[in-house]
C-alpha cells in the first residue's frame, strides 16, 4: 500500500535563483557568467550566501558567485617607473633629479663627460671625485650611456698629442702607441696587435677602445 504522504524526491534544478533583494536586481554581470566553467576555482562572494554550496562537489546545475571586487592597493605600494636619464646628453637639471645627486656633483659629472669624451657605462660615473658605489647604486637604475655620443680618435692617424690628452692614455702611452704604429704600419695598428706586442694591457685596451677606431 502507497503512502500518499510521503515526500517526492527533491532534485537541484539546472538553474537555481534566489529571492532578489529588495531594490536590487540579482541578475549577474555578462563577464561573470561567461568566466564560470565547471572545475575553476570558486572565490568567496558576499552577496547571496545561500547560493554557495559549501563541502560539495559542484555541479554545472549548482549558482556558484563570483567574487568581482578587488582589493584597493595603497598608492605607496604602486610601482613607480621614472624615465632613464641618458648620461652624455643630461644637464645639471636633469641630473639633479637623480638620488644623491646635488649642484655640486651634477657640474662635477659634466666636467669629467667632458674630459672623458662621454660615457660608456654607467660605472664610469666612480670615477668622478665623491661618487662612491653607495651613491651610485641610489640611482643607477634611473641612468644609461648612449655610446654613440662618445668622441672617438681615428687610432692610426691621431697625433701623439691628441692621444696624450684622453684621461685613459696619458702621455706615456701615446708615446708607445705612436711608435708602435711608425714601425708596423698603420694596417698593424690596432688594439688587437697592441695587446698581442705587449703595448698595452687587456684592462687598458677595453676601457680605451671606447674612444678609439
Amino acid at each position: 500500500m502507497s503512502n500518499r504522504y510521503a515526500e517526492p524526491p527533491v532534485t537541484i534544478p539546472k538553474k537555481s535563483t534566489v529571492p532578489a533583494r529588495e531594490g536590487k536586481s540579482q541578475a549577474a554581470p555578462p563577464e561573470e557568467s561567461e568566466s564560470l566553467r565547471q572545475g575553476d576555482p570558486v572565490p568567496d562572494r558576499q552577496e547571496n550566501p545561500a547560493t554557495v554550496l559549501h563541502g560539495k562537489n559542484h555541479t554545472a546545475g549548482d549558482v556558484i558567485p563570483v567574487n568581482t571586487k578587488k582589493k584597493p592597493v595603497p598608492e605607496d605600494y604602486l610601482p613607480v617607473i621614472p624615465g632613464k636619464i641618458e648620461l652624455n646628453t643630461a644637464d645639471s637639471a636633469e641630473l639633479i633629479k637623480l638620488y644623491g645627486i646635488g649642484p655640486y656633483y651634477a657640474v662635477s659629472i659634466i666636467k669629467y663627460r667632458e674630459k672623458l669624451g662621454g660615457f660608456a657605462v654607467p660605472e664610469q660615473l666612480l670615477e668622478v671625485n665623491g661618487i662612491d658605489r653607495e651613491r651610485l647604486e641610489g640611482f643607477y637604475d634611473r641612468v644609461f650611456a648612449d655610446t654613440s655620443f662618445i668622441t672617438r680618435m681615428d687610432l692610426r692617424t691621431a697625433t701623439e698629442d691628441q692621444l696624450a690628452q684622453h684621461l685613459y692614455i696619458g702621455r706615456y702611452l701615446a708615446r708607445c702607441i705612436v711608435r708602435y704604429r711608425e714601425t708596423a704600419g698603420l694596417d698593424s695598428c690596432t688594439l688587437e696587435h697592441l695587446v698581442r706586442d705587449k703595448v698595452l694591457e687587456s684592462a687598458q685596451a677595453r676601457k680605451i677602445g671606447w674612444y678609439l677606431y
